[in-house]
Formats: C-alpha cells, structure tokens, sequence
C-alpha cells in the first residue's frame, strides 16, 4: 500500500493539472469570445439586449431609433386606466407632458454591456445568453402636472375627509374645519403611478384607498386666519418711481389663496390677479419683451429681426412684500429679456428656402376654414436642430372651441364628417415639404383610401391623438415653417440650410390596380349611413340607385433619393396600399308605381363619389390608421 502511494499522488497532482487547464482554457475562450463580439458589434447593440419586449441586439443606431420612437409615439398616445373600486380614471398622457427619451434611452441600449470592468465585461457576455439584459425607459414629464393630477384623484376619492383650509368671501375668512376620512394614500399611489409611466406594458393601476387624516390640523387653520384677517386690514401703496397705487383688503382679497407646504397652510397671492388689482397705473413704465422673428425676401432668402428687451413692473416681488406684512412697498421695473433673442435666431442659421409644396382646393367649403386655421397655428413654427417635431403636438385637439368645423373625413368603410375635417391637406402638404426637404421621416400614415388631388402613396393624414406626422431636423441648423394660403390653395416652405442636401422623388410604379366594385344594399337600408338621402322612399322594385361612389385600389411604389457633396446617396423606398371602396348601390324593393313595366335603372359606377356625398378629408379614425 505504501508503494502506490507516490503513484496516486502523482496522477491526482496530472488531474488537477488537466482540470485546471480545462478552467483557464474555458476562461480563455470567454474572454476571446467576449472581444470577438464586442468588435463584431462595434456601432451596433449587443445581443441579449431589449427594451421592453423590443430585441435590439445587433441593430444599428438608425433601427434602433426607429423601435424606440415607435415605442414612444405608441406609450405617448396610449391612454392610461386607473381604478379605485366602482371608480375609474382614464389619462391621457399629454396632460402631465409625458415624453419618452428615445435618445436617452438609445444611448443606455448601444452602452449596455460596454463597461469599463474587464471582469463585468465577460460576465455580462455569458449572462446575456441565459436572460436578456432589459434596459430601462427613460422617461420625462412635468412633476406640478403630476402632482395636480394626484390631487385630482385625491378629491375625486375623498370619502369623509376634510382638508383644514380657508374660504374668503369678500374681506371675510372663514376657516375650514379638518376632519378625518378615507381616501387615496398619497404617497403609494405616487409610487405607483411612477412605476407605471416608466413601463411600458401600461397595465392597469389599481389605486391604494385606506384610512387617511387632513394634513393641515385645527391650530394651523386658526394661524392661517389670523395672518389673513391682519392683511385684508387697512391699505398697501405700492410706488414705482413717481407712481403711486393704494390697494385696499378687498382688491387683495380678489388674489389671495392658500397652499399646504407641510403640515402648514401658506398664504399666496396670485401674480396675475394682483397685477390686474393694480390696473394699468404702471402701463406707462411698462413694455413686453418682443422675440426674435424671421424675415423671409421676395429672393426666399432669410434675415433676422432682432429681439427687443422688455420692462416689467416685478409683481411677484410686490405680492411677496405683501405677505411678508408690508404696508408701503417700493416696487422695482425689473428688466425683460425675450425667451428667444437675436443670438438664438442667429445661431440656427436658417438663411433660404429648402422645400415648398402646394396643394389645390375648392373654395369656401367648411374644410377650407380649418385648413386656413391650422395653417394660421402651423406658420412660424421653428424646429431646431435635432428635435423631433410633431403635428399633433402644435396643433393640439380640433375642437369647435377652437373654431374648428365639422367637416368630411375618411372612415373605414367611407366618409363621414367631425371637427377638424380637412387638415389632413395641410398635413400631407407639410409631409411633401419633409419629403423634399431630406429631413428624417418619422411617423407618417397615408389615408386609408386613394384621395386624387394628393401625390399617390405622397400623402399623409392625421387625428388626435392616435395617427401623427413627425419628422425630426437632423441638420446643424434650424428649420423656420412658413404655411401660407389663399382661397384655392395651401402652401408649406421649409427655410433653413441643408447643407447643399438634394431630395428627390424617383423609380415610381403603380404595381396593381382594383377596379370599383358594387355594394349592393337592398331597401329599407339597415344603417342610416347607406341611406342619407331617403332613397329607397322613391326606389321601386330592383330599380337602383348608386348613393355612394368608391374608389380604385391601388398598390404604388417609390423612392426618396437623398443626394448631398461628401456623403454616399441615400435611397428610401416607400410602398403604399390603398384598399378598393366599393360604390354603395341601393336596389328598391317597393312595388311598382303603375302597371306599365319600366326597365331598372342601369347600374353606375363612378370613380369618386358624387358632388353630394362627402369627399375625402382631413382625419382617419384610429382603425383606419394601417391601410
């Protein structure tokens, strides 16, 4: 036995000796792999990386962009649903200005796995084989519009509850005893709802209602109403140079208001109502800043107006000076600068024309007024380099508030009318301008059926929120938006510098055409849509009617070629299918108005619907958006 002693010895150290070879083997073969992907990928994501349930490994900069801002423009628009027992709450996220960083989070995608620890480096290369590395959203939005929406909810759910406050009518404050109830838990739902804006899986929020207790108790009412009792006494004069204006209680009254910071409840004076309390005593040493703006020559070529500084009483300061308790307030004319001055307007080196496109109407239809009216919202809008802009976002709901009109537009299965109806022209008129102008295409959608007076497949429609136009200025310089119209015709410029850019349209084809067909509807017509006009009242047996005109299917083709001096030729390819609308025929069944026999009406079929029926316009609804 101790003979083999030296022999197993020497063949465990062999063992070990092969498997520690085999370790520092696999190990190197990781490490090897780990390099060989990261230079196979350089300029592309890794693999195993997505957001949400987006796999971006091994795309570019460009897909991956494009993922991303069809992720955004779909969670941006996507309403949000939250629940508390019987109760349901549904937001729209423009009204807390929820945005998704598409850039951010492209960024975050092409770094992942990209770090700095040689030892991370090679981990991460294994892990992202057996689970996906999920890069996380980056999301903005507007915290006071947050907040206000929390307390929306918080009132809405308020059961018993009694928040301690102040109520003024007049010079008289009377206090607003607090009691406690059951309502939203504040700080849970904020948790809650901020998790969910940065998921993207936008499941439904089930809201936490308990027990809850005011946050402002009796003895901070009581302190609150005694400082306001004080203020609403005697007079404040407020000078300003040789000006001088005596506020009494009432006219402070008309501003004031409370705010719970804490568990205390703050006085506050609202700016703009004190300002009007002051009348126009101070107009004369007042004048507003005016913004830079854009002059555009005859030549289409660009200058600068300069801005102009402004001088404003400091009301903000006076109503501080209030609170604090003073009585006789010295008030300072503090100057104005412009949001947008002369060397912002300069430093966008916007200097000539770069695109501009026109499209044709009839005039004094209703849609014409709305088109006027998104021209009138659309003209000197500025994009600046890099930022993405969007229709929807400018022009914002078309509501008769607005004084939008009803007017036709492009349902799924044909035309009907709403508010807003007809912007879709100025829509596709300022894609034809993006088009020309070579400037990234974003987000586009051509209607749902062929409309004659646009470019084929050129086109594009609009409706809030869901179908938009985007397209973002990926020059070094600014973009000036000028829309203009006259009683036949809508025009869009784009005026900017592309640095000698040329964009093209080339290679169209109509690759299918689909001849009208009938839809024949036998009276009395089931949907009031198929029968207007009453038609079938006069129809007699199998005579027919066409009420409705269709339009041809078509599938087109096309290229945008984008030329530019030291850069290789860009070519976009564009395909575009416009489903077959069929006519709407109506076939009488009533019995025959003498006993002669007259021979039916004979079929018509018309390639656009009658002068009668709704022409095609601005909006599509949201089922209409994908061909």
């Amino acid at each position: 036995m101790s003979k083999a002693a030296p022999f197993v010895g020497a063949r465990s150290r062999r063992m070990l000796l092969i498997g520690g070879g085999i370790v520092v083997g696999l190990a190197a073969l990781v490490v090897v792999g780990s390099a060989v992907e990261h230079l196979r990928y350089s300029g592309a994501v890794l693999p195993g990386v997505r957001v949400e349930d987006n796999r971006l490994g091994g795309k570019k900069d460009a897909e991956v962009r494009g993922a991303l801002e069809r992720l955004s423009t779909e969670l941006e628009t996507m309403p949000i649903h939250a629940h508390a027992g019987p109760q349901t709450f549904t937001v729209d996220p423009s009204l807390i200005g929820y945005k998704v960083d598409a850039d951010a989070t492209m960024r975050n995608a092409v770094d992942a796995g990209r770090g700095s620890n040689p030892l991370s480096l090679v981990t991460d290369t294994v892990l992202r084989r057996f689970r996906p590395e999920v890069v996380p959203l980056v999301v903005n939005y507007d915290g006071a519009r947050f907040q206000g929406l929390l307390d929306g909810w918080a009132n809405a759910l308020r059961n018993g509850l009694v928040e301690g406050n102040l109520e003024f009518v007049g010079t008289n404050v009377v206090p607003v005893a607090p009691h406690p109830g059951r309502g939203l838990l504040r700080a849970d739902a904020e948790r809650a709802m901020a998790n969910l804006l940065g998921d993207g899986s936008r499941h439904d929020l089930q809201l936490p209602i308990g027990d809850v207790s005011p946050t402002v108790d009796q003895a901070a009412v009581d302190a609150a109403a005694a400082r306001a009792r004080a203020m609403l006494t005697g007079v404040h004069v407020v000078v300003a140079g040789t000006t001088h204006v005596s506020l009494t209680g009432a006219q402070i009254a008309s501003a004031l208001g409370t705010r719970i910071v804490g568990h205390k409840l703050d006085l506050t004076l609202a700016p703009d109502k004190l300002r009007f309390a002051l009348g126009a005593a101070f107009s004369a040493v007042e004048q507003p800043a005016v913004d830079a703006t854009f002059d555009v020559s005859s030549a289409n070529t660009v200058t600068v107006v300069p801005s102009r500084d402004g001088h404003q009483l400091d009301v903000a300061a006076v109503a501080a000076a209030i609170l604090r308790g003073d009585r006789s307030i010295v008030a300072s004319i503090r100057d104005e600068h412009p949001a947008h001055d002369t060397a912002w307007a300069k430093k966008l080196g916007i200097t000539h024309q770069v695109s501009s496109f026109t499209t044709n109407y009839i005039a004094g239809e209703p849609r014409v007024h709305n088109i006027h009216l998104a021209a009138d919202t659309l003209n000197n809008t500025v994009v600046e380099p890099s930022q993405t802009f969007s229709l929807n976002d400018k022009l914002g709901p078309r509501t008769p508030e607005k004084g939008y009109v009803s007017a036709p537009i492009i349902l799924e299965d044909g035309f009907g009318e709403d508010y807003g109806g007809g912007i879709s022209q100025l829509t596709t008129t300022l894609f034809n301008a993006v088009f020309f102008g070579g400037y990234v295409d974003v987000d586009h959608s051509p209607h749902r059926f062929y409309i004659s007076r646009y470019p084929m497949g050129r086109e594009a429609t609009i409706v809030f929120p869901y179908v938009d136009l985007k397209f973002r200025n990926d020059t070094k310089h600014g973009v000036l938006i000028r829309a203009n119209y006259s009683d036949t015709s809508v025009t869009v410029s784009f005026y900017g510098d592309t640095d000698g850019r040329v964009a093209t349209e080339a290679n169209r084809k109509i690759l299918h055409t689909e001849r009208i067909t009938d839809r024949i509807v036998e009276c009395p017509a089931k949907k009031p849509t198929d029968d207007p006009h009453n038609a079938c009242a006069h129809l007699s047996a199998l005579a027919r009617e066409t009420v409705a005109g269709g339009e041809t299917g078509y599938d087109v083709e096309f290229d945008r070629i984008i030329e530019q001096p030291g850069h290789p030729t860009v070519t976009q390819h564009y395909r575009v299918h416009y489903p077959m609308l069929q006519n709407t025929v109506l076939v009488g069944t009533n019995a025959a108005a003498s006993t002669t026999t007259s021979a039916p009406k004979t079929p018509t079929t018309q390639a656009h619907p009658p002068t009668s029926a709704p022409r095609a316009g601005a909006t599509t609804t949201p089922s209409s958006r994908r061909p």
